[in-house]
Parts: structure tokens; sequence; C-alpha cells
């Protein structure tokens, strides 16, 4: 199953991945993180882990699998009783109006009878997380 969403914002391509590429700036347009805890001393990029924690209290381990800057991130989920793999990515490209942002979520499902609910629910809420991520990014002092 795959989910895919992109928005357009008017920051630079650098700007965009400085936000979007520190992990610990997911919390404040990601509905679904509360916190972000590193598990890895090394710096962000391949290999990095960090867990994530919902307003749930729902607890998430990820690892980085592809770092390229300003261009793509990519990290898998480390555990899940739903999937039997989640991969999620973000892929930046320069447009004239600034940069477009694709975030795809690749998800082999556990149980093929969960697809059409996760399709539905899951969709809407990556397209206002989209729209949560373009607020966090006009209004982050560093871009």
């Amino acid at each position: 199953m795959q989910l895919n969403s992109s928005i357009v914002v008017p920051q630079d391509i650098r700007q965009v991945w400085r936000f979007l590429g520190d992990p610990l700036t997911a919390p404040r347009w990601d509905r679904s993180i509360a916190e972000v805890v590193p598990l890895s001393t090394a710096p962000v990029g391949v290999g990095y882990e960090a867990m994530t924690i919902a307003p749930s209290g729902k607890r998430q381990r990820f690892r980085i699998t592809q770092y390229d800057a300003e261009r793509e991130l990519v990290f898998v989920l480390l555990e899940s009783r739903l999937f039997r793999r989640a991969e999620l990515s973000f892929r930046l490209d320069r447009v004239p109006d600034g940069t477009r942002i694709l975030h795809r979520i690749d998800l082999d499902l556990r149980s093929p009878l969960l697809a059409p609910v996760l399709r539905l629910t899951t969709r809407k809420a990556l397209g206002a997380d989209m729209e949560y991520l373009r607020g966090a990014l006009a209004g982050d002092a560093h871009c």
C-alpha cells in the first residue's frame, strides 16, 4: 500500500532541508508525534535511530536509511504490530515558487483487511500533516 502527498512551500530548498532533515522538528508539524528521543549518538544521517512518542504514549523506533542533503530523507519503522514493513520518505525538489515536498509512505500490512480503513484515515491525516508542515516552515525563525 502506498500513500503520497505533496505541497509547495515558498522557502528555499536549503531552508526546508535544515528543518525537515532534523528529526527533532517532527513534533512541530506531525500531530502523531509529541516527542522525539534520539537513540543514536552519531550525527543525523544514514543509520541514525530515534524513538517517537505519540500524544497517547505509544512509542515507535525509526532508522534513517537514506539521507541525501537537500534531496531526500527515507526512514523505516523498526517494529510494528500492524506493518511487516513501513517506509516513509520526503523528497525535495526546487520549483519556481520555492520547494516541492513529496511525502510518500509505503506500507506492507500484516493484514490486508486493514487497507481500506488505513487508506481513508491516513490519506486525510497525511494531507493535514503536510499543511501543518507548511505552517511550521512559515513560522520557523531559521527559514
